[in-house]
């Protein structure tokens, strides 16, 4: 069983990883971020630890607070994985041995010339794969940070930490970091922190990473006089930038140039809407076929957007589709959404793109803008489009065309990748006659849901309904026999809309669960 060390510095690392061609090397904050407790170990993938070299220099900062877990854990990854290799700063090789002398039966320093870099400026290369990206600010600018931008301390987030089994709720920061509409965290506490707690800096790391893993958005932020402190703390962590926050995001028109990750979408994608979205099994075919189609064209740069033209009745699923796309392709992501039944026909082109310049409201953007600049949902759900005027029309014949549009200011943006989902409540005959032609001849798909069948609205009913009697049973421990509500909820076939039909289901069933309670 290998219990193998490699001992390394900046000048050697590139012949390490010449020598281990098949192996990444991550941190072993990146471990404890994918299996928090020695429990989970086991749900480590043996292909991923297996074709690595953890760091584990991060390690030695800990002064033992942690050490008989920290001690159990590395000896059950190297149980788990007879193929697991670790390595460790040169520097550090000694403090990390004097914690943990019994762990490792061969130490291998081919990778260490013997020279002493510990004073050598920035000589301690990030070893870990893909580093977070950290903005360095002017402390003199951090007023216009704040007042243009969502910005909170790293500090609020903090509710609950226990060192490095640190066990914050994860569920009540997304909420936080959702509600708020976070983009920037500053995370210059960290470093005031450390300063006294130097025993965090693995805690530290992996929180960072967790919170980069509900978000890819999100920016973290240093104060330009705490950056080379931190590089001290964290040499495998970060990669810096100098960016400057100063100037307002609306003033700067900057282009949107953003791609859909269209590349190794798998059957996973098609599956989930169809065990989604209920009934339309013909729309679902020709989706998964139109869909496939985009997927290779936008590859051979000969498509640009995949737009689909849905009308139907209300609450049928047009809308729900859209959020299915939108949560499968980029879960952590928010779809962008545009009601066209919030304008009024006057002056829906500048609501959209925004206002020339020096017109009222011209530095605000228009809202197709701002919504794409503040989420990473490459899913466009455009509702309630027969409101539309000829100049919104006249707006997609570019778009469709070309994937980019350009705003009142003259700045291009780039949509390529995106996928824009049109839907209206028009029958056929008023799309024949309200869309014009040449804005149809450039819709991917054009499909007009129908209603659900008896029995797909029954299936509908009884899914829900189970779902909620689950719930209420796992939470309540109270069990309701469905027996007692089918014939209540078979009355339920009569509506159309799902929402409603939905709604009424759950009135059902808490019903009963109160008649239940009640010993009715």
């Amino acid at each position: 069983m290998s219990k193998r060390l490699y001992v390394v510095n900046h000048e050697r690392i590139n012949n390490l990883r010449m020598n281990f061609p098949n192996r990444d090397i991550v941190s072993i904050a990146w471990i404890f971020n994918s299996a928090p407790s020695i429990e989970e170990i086991d749900n480590l993938c043996d292909d991923i630890i297996n074709n690595c070299m953890i760091d584990i220099t991060m390690l030695t900062t800990d002064n033992l607070y942690n050490g008989i877990f920290v001690e159990r854990y590395l000896y059950t990854l190297i149980e788990r994985f007879k193929d697991i290799l670790f390595l460790i700063n040169a520097l550090k090789k000694d403090l990390l041995l004097d914690k943990f002398p019994y762990i490792f039966n061969e130490i291998n320093e081919d990778y260490y010339d013997g020279v002493d870099y510990s004073k050598k400026e920035n000589t301690i290369n990030k070893l870990n794969v893909k580093p977070v990206s950290l903005l360095v600010y002017q402390e003199t600018l951090c007023e216009n940070i704040i007042q243009e931008h969502t910005v909170i301390s790293i500090g609020c987030l903090f509710s609950g930490a226990e060192n490095l089994n640190y066990r914050f709720n994860i569920e009540e920061v997304e909420n936080v970091l959702v509600e708020k509409n976070i983009q920037y965290i500053d995370i210059s506490q960290i470093v005031h922190t450390l300063a006294i707690r130097k025993d965090l800096l693995l805690t530290f790391e992996v929180v960072l990473k967790q919170i980069k893993n509900l978000n890819e958005g999100i920016h973290f932020l240093i104060s330009e006089d705490l950056k080379n402190e931190l590089k001290r703390y964290f040499p495998f962590s970060f990669t810096y930038k100098d960016y400057s926050l100063s100037r307002p995001v609306v003033h700067e028109s900057k282009s949107i140039e953003t791609k859909l990750l269209l590349d190794g979408i798998s059957q996973n994608m098609i599956e989930n809407i169809d065990n989604r979205l209920w009934g339309h099994k013909d729309f679902k075919k020709d989706f998964n076929f139109n869909f496939q189609k985009f997927v290779l064209l936008n590859k051979l740069k000969k498509r640009k957007i995949f737009s689909i033209f849905l009308t139907g009745k209300s609450g049928i699923g047009k809308t729900e589709f859209a959020k299915i796309l939108s949560e499968t392709l980029y879960p952590d992501q928010t779809l962008i959404k545009i009601n066209f039944g919030n304008y009024s026909n006057e002056g829906v082109l500048n609501s959209l793109i925004g206002s020339p310049l020096g017109y009222i409201g011209s530095e605000e953007g228009g809202e197709l803008i701002n919504k794409i600049r503040e989420s990473q949902s490459k899913v466009i759900l455009i509702d309630e489009f027969e409101k539309a005027s000829s100049s919104v029309f006249n707006f997609f014949y570019e778009l469709l065309d070309d994937g980019k549009f350009t705003d009142r200011h003259g700045v291009e943006h780039c949509l390529d990748g995106y996928i824009i989902v049109f839907t209206s409540n028009m029958s056929k005959e008023r799309f024949v006659d309200l869309i014009p032609d040449p804005l149809k001849s450039r819709f991917d798909m054009v499909y007009r849901f129908m209603e659900l069948s008896l029995d797909e609205k029954r299936q509908f009913i009884n899914n829900i309904a189970k779902e909620l009697i689950q719930n209420i049973y796992r939470n309540n421990s109270v069990l309701i026999d469905m027996n007692n509500i089918t014939n209540t909820l078979n009355l339920l076939t009569e509506h159309t809309n799902l929402r409603i039909i939905k709604r009424k289901v759950e009135d059902v069933v808490i019903e009963e669960y109160y008649r239940l309670i009640n010993n009715e």
